[in-house]
Order: C-alpha cells, then structure tokens, then sequence
C-alpha cells in the first residue's frame, strides 16, 4: 500500500519555510524546517548496516545536505526495539559546545537489516565557529523571565549550580524553586548564540511554564508545560465497577518499607493526599507496613471524611501504577521518556508522577504538568460540585434558585453575602453580557448575561467597576455550569451561576436584593480521584508531551486534549468521558463521540478543549474500525502510541494521522481502517491545517486513497 499521504523512499521532505527575521533575531523550533520521511512498505533510505543507528543518521544527512558539524552535534538519548515488528526506534538530540540545542530533535526508526525507514527531524544547521557567549547570567535571565509572566517577585537567590544548570531557592508560590539551564539558541544569521531556558513552577493552579531567554535577555518564547480539564476512578469509577481489591504482587508497584493509607510511593507515582495545596503530602492517614490498602469507600459521606480520602489515595496510586503499565506494554517506555524512578540504567529516571489526591488548589477539574524527561510530573485531582447545584441565591418574595460558583471565584460562606442586584449596562452589542468595561454597579451585585466573552474577563469587569459580587444567568438551558477561566489578575468577588429561566424572573423581580450562599450543610461532592476517565486523560497529556514532543499552541492543544480523552474511551469503551464526576450521563464534553457532529473544518482555534473533541471522535471511530477487525483495546493503544515515534513535534490532524499510518506500513487493512476514520471527520487526503495566531484555518477532505476505495 502507498498511502498518498506518506513519502515514497526518495530524498522528499515536508518542511515549513523559514519566517523571515532580523539578522539577530533567535529562531523558536518552529521557525526551523521539520522534515518527515516516511519510507513505503518494503523500502528504505539507506542501504543494510551492521553500524551503529546513530552513525547510519549521520551518514545519511551527511549524504543529503548536511553539514559535518550538524551531524557531529547529534546526541543519543535513547533507543528501543519493538520485538514483533523487528523496528528498531532512536532518539537524538543536539549538543554544540557542551550545550543542548534548544527543543530541536531527531526520532528515526530502523528495520531488522539496520536500514532507515524513517526519520523526523528538526535539526538545526551548526556554524563553524561553534556558539558565542552569552552577555547576560542566570540571574538576569531569571528576572527577564519573571517580569515576562508578571510573576511579581525579587530574584531568588542560588540554591545549586550543576553543569549548565542554575537551580535558585524556591520561596513562596513556587512548587519548587525556578530551573534556569545554558543552552544553544540558533540564530537568523545561521550563527547560534548560548541562551537559558528558565524553568518556574508556580503552586497556583499547577503552572509548569518554561521560558526561553537569548543572550541579550530577550524573551524568545513562553511554553506552558500544564495542561488542565474537567472530567472523570474505582477500577472504572463507582457507578460503573464495584470497589474491589487488587493485586499488585509481582508487578513492582510498591516501594518496600512502611507507608500511610494517605501517602503511598513506589517506582512509577507517588500518590498522597494534598488538601492544603502545598505540593506536599498532608502527613495524615494510618501506617500501613503489610502492603495492603483496603479503606472502603462510603459514598453516604462526604469524600473529605478519613476513610474517603483513604480511598482516594490509594485508588489513585492504583490507576496511576495500571495506565503506566498499559502505556508500557504500548511503547511508552523508558526510551520514550516515560515516567518511573528508576529506568534501569538509562537517562531519564527519577521522574515517577507526583499524584496529589483531592488538591485543594481548585474544583471541578484536574491538571498535569510535564517537565522534561528525568524529572517528576505532577497531577492534580480536585473534588466536584455535586451533580446537583451547590449555592443558591435568595430573592426576598420571588424565590430561591439554584446556582454554581465559578471555578476561580473565592469560596462562598452558608452565611454569603446580601446587596442589592443591579442588571449590568455595558452598552454595546449585547449590553447585558458584561463584556465590556460598564459602570453603575459600585457596592451591588452585578447581574449579566452568559456569552460573548470569557467569564474571567466579566467578572474582572464587575471587579473592576466596583461591584461585591457577580450572577451570571445561563443563557443555554436552565442548568446552571461551573464557570472556568484562568484570571489574568486576581479577583476577589465572588461569582456564581444561575439557570436561564430564573436569570428571566430574576431581571423581572428588579429592583431587589439578593443574599448568595452555599447550601448548608453542604451537598456531598464526587471525587475526581475515583474518575478513571479523568486519570487516564491527565496522564495522556504527559504521553503525547513526552513522546511527540510540544503540544501547545491551539492546533497541537486541541489535539493534546483529544487524545487525551482517547485513552479513556478506548480502555473504557465508552463515547462519553467523566460522567460519574459532572453527574451528567453525557459527560464533560458537548456530545458524544460517537456519530458526533463536529469536522475538522469546524476547528477553528476557539477553545483546545472543544476543538479537541473532533480529535477525540476521530480517536473513537478508530478504536471501533479497528476493534470490528479484531483489535482489542491494548492493540489499539499500541497502534497509536507507535504513532507517535514517527509524528514531529507540534503536530496538526493530519501529522497525527501521518504518524498512525507510517507506524502501519504494509499492512493495508488497517491503514484503511484509520484513513476512513480521519477522513469521516474531514482528515481525509489534501486535508490541512494551520496555525495563524491564535486561530486554525483547517481545509478539510473526506477523500480516502484510490486504495481504500
């Protein structure tokens, strides 16, 4: 099969022109040409070899372009064999003057005979005359860095100085101390320049961002590391699967020695509750030192009890030790840069997932942040509203309405707050939305309209105009959601929402006042930790940004969320994601995924999460296609996570599908199989996306190769 998709074995390449710069200007790995090459069933770029891998990719780019000192620069960090198929899989790097060429990467993939079939890459051509110094040192980079994410503090001090990497002291808001490492930064001129690549892991919502400073202190570039969603574990979680003890004998989990029920450790996570939200254990919990952790859950209670939180660990260090485990077997391995303490002698260890059970830095959602290999993720599991709305707000002769506080507001009191309720009049276009800076509401509360506009930016707008507090009426049905965002600046109102009809008999009821609290006692929330839906896709984020590489940016997030929930709804075999946490038996996102609407012409860079579900229905028809051909779940998983050997970083749908495909060479079925589920859904031949700012401008096919026709 030659899919027309992929590259014939001949010297072709996909490269991305160069943007145009200023001589001095440094390069991000964007502005860098990516080249894919992919080699036909059969076929291969080079001739059989007995030489190392890593001599066969030099020669090869020696061969075709490139120079001697970009081959020279070339750096192993890790090679696989994938038994079956006899594929042999190798990553590089670049180094130049004992420095690590920023994010650029090789990944090559060889047959039984040694010859080279495929390679992606990056690579950044190296000058003669090596890299030049920088004018600036970690401290001021660090400062460039901070006053960049208007992180308002002093540069700390140095804590420790290892080669080319300056770790300074942590102080307070950080989850440890910022990272600032020397590395190589090609330039416009075709010169390279030493540059620092600063590393701050802020403790409020999980913030993992790297920054890349040059030698002037010029930002280059901001990357966040954190990915955060709203989902859904037991084995599946308690509406699905009865609580039931598990093994883990033989299996390596567990680190020898005593343990609590509420901090649990082991060579692939390290799992421990973490109400106060100080990226610590809690230090409570009873000692455990036989290995068995058997609290039962009590879902008559709420998940804050003793026992509940017992059980929140120790099923979060259960899930967490099963997906590592699933993923291995898929070839998410050391090689791969996955996530264990000790990797058997090869680079990357010392890196298991921290797993704070019921965080308390937020609700209604989980995050993970990915640093790079050799050092420890974290993922945070908060609590969830109760399915049924938790605050009410309180009208004097008309009524008591239903209402949720926003995810970033401040915690609501059973006392809460009484004023009086002012409609907002922003005066344009919709003028009730609060999208625009509106006055009139000084000392009241803020009553506006859903739509328009981020939640954040009309609740920074009431803030801003003076107002006590915000009511958002629904404006989609009359169940009222949580409203998300990530403030730009701190907000100090609270805020709720509540359902569509009674926004309308609330604006019929003005003038009034209104008191807004939170039910007492309070309704019993569900536990995000009990969500295996929501674990496996916290932890897809550390796979895809381990093994393809960056995943930010609107195209390449939409698809990081996707395939995220593409994990959960193949092991589960379920279209619907999170519905035990939201309550809701359609789940999280806006409709199922099968049959589901949305094309990928319809991605237009919105919002990751809802683009990212067109991602996730093409993930579910491949799961079904290939289940229907005899394929079992773990097959699946393997199939896509091969993929990801042979997909650049940043990768668009069609990179994706690309990669799947490359990773199915000569077997004919099941290309098709997966070409049909892409081209359903828009992906199909011709398709491509783009990036253009902040927006996707995607072309869409539903054609498939003559072949599978």
């Amino acid at each position: 099969m030659k899919p027309t998709s992929l590259l014939p074995a001949t010297l072709l390449a996909a490269g991305i022109a160069l943007a145009v710069h200023a001589a001095d200007a440094p390069l991000r790995p964007t502005d860098l040409p990516t080249r894919v090459l992919h080699a036909d069933a059969g076929r291969a770029f080079t001739l059989p070899s007995s030489a190392a891998p890593s001599a066969v990719v030099a020669s090869y780019l020696r061969a075709h372009g490139r120079s001697d000192a970009t081959a020279r620069s070339l750096r192993v960090h890790g090679q696989s064999l994938q038994a079956r198929k006899g594929v042999r899989f190798l990553r590089l790097g670049q180094e130049v003057g004992g420095l690590a060429v920023y994010d650029t990467y090789a990944k090559a993939a060889f047959n039984a005979r040694g010859q080279l079939v495929s390679l992606v890459e990056n690579l950044a051509p190296v000058p003669a005359k090596g890299v030049s110094r920088a004018s600036i040192d970690e401290s001021m980079a660090l400062a460039a860095a901070l006053q960049a994410l208007r992180i308002p503090a002093q540069a700390p001090r140095v804590a420790l100085r290892s080669g080319t990497s300056t770790r300074f002291a942590s102080g307070s808001g950080f989850v440890e101390g910022p990272l600032v490492t020397r590395v190589a930064v090609p330039m416009a001129d075709g010169s390279m320049q030493e540059g620092f690549l600063v590393q701050t892991w802020r403790t409020s919502g999980n913030r993992l961002v790297e920054t890349l400073v040059d030698g002037k202190g010029r930002v280059v570039e901001t990357v966040s590391r954190t990915n955060s969603d709203s989902y859904n574990v037991f084995v599946v979680d308690p509406e699905k699967s009865a609580q039931e003890i598990v093994s883990g004998e033989g299996k390596g989990w567990l680190f020898a020695g005593a343990h609590t029920t509420q901090d649990i450790a082991g060579n692939n996570v390290h799992a421990y509750l973490d109400a106060v939200n100080d990226g610590a254990p809690d230090g409570g919990g009873s000692s455990v030192s036989d290995g068995n952790f058997l609290a039962s859950f009590d879902p008559a209670v709420q998940p804050s009890t003793e026992t509940n939180r017992d059980v929140a660990v120790q099923n979060l260090f259960y899930l967490n030790n099963v997906i590592h485990d699933r993923l291995y077997q898929a070839g998410f391995d050391e090689v791969a840069g996955n996530f264990q303490e000790s990797n058997g002698g090869l680079r990357g260890g010392s890196d298991s997932v921290n797993a704070e059970a019921q965080d308390g830095g937020g609700t209604d959602n989980a995050n993970f942040s990915t640093p790079r290999d050799g050092r420890n993720p974290r993922m945070q599991m908060y609590l969830w509203s109760s399915p049924d709305p938790d605050h009410q707000v309180i009208v004097p002769n008309v009524g008591t309405f239903g209402a949720r506080r926003a995810e970033f507001s401040p915690v609501i009191t059973a006392t809460g707050f009484t004023d009086d309720v002012v409609l907002v009049n922003d005066g344009t276009g919709t003028t009730s939305d609060g999208c625009e800076a509106f006055g009139g509401v000084s000392g009241a509360i803020a009553l506006m309209d859903r739509g328009s506009c981020d939640f954040v930016v009309k609740v920074q707008n009431a803030q801003a105009a003076g107002a006590v507090g915000v009511i958002v009426a629904n404006n989609q049905g009359d169940d009222p959601i949580v409203m998300g965002g990530t403030p730009t600046t701190t907000i100090t109102i609270p805020a709720v929402m509540i359902g569509q009809t009674d926004g309308t008999t609330l604006k019929g009821a003005l003038p009034t006042t209104a008191t807004v609290r939170v039910i007492d006692p309070p309704l019993i929330r569900r536990d995000g930790d009990l969500d295996s839906d929501i674990v496996w896709h916290e932890y897809g984020h550390g796979l895809t940004w381990r093994m393809i590489g960056r995943m930010d940016g609107p195209m390449s997030g939409a698809i990081g969320e996707g395939m995220s929930d593409v994990l959960s709804v193949i092991v589960n075999d379920n279209d619907v994601v999170a519905e035990y946490s939201v309550g809701n038996a359609l789940g999280l996102r806006s409709e199922p995924y099968a049959n589901y609407s949305r094309t990928y012409g319809d991605v237009t860079g919105s919002e990751v999460h809802f683009d990212g579900e067109v991602y996730g229905a093409i993930g579910w028809r491949v799961w079904k296609n290939l289940q229907g051909n005899g394929d079992s779940a773990d097959d699946v998983l393997a199939t896509l996570v091969n993929g990801m050997n042979y997909t650049p970083a940043h990768p668009t749908f069609e990179d994706m599908r690309d990669g799947i495909l490359a990773g199915l060479a000569g077997d004919q079925t099941r290309q098709c199989l997966v070409w049909e589920a892409f081209a359903h859904y828009g992906v199909g031949v011709g398709a491509k996306g783009a990036v253009r700012g902040s927006k996707v401008v995607a072309t869409e096919s539903m054609l498939m190769p003559p072949e599978c026709q």
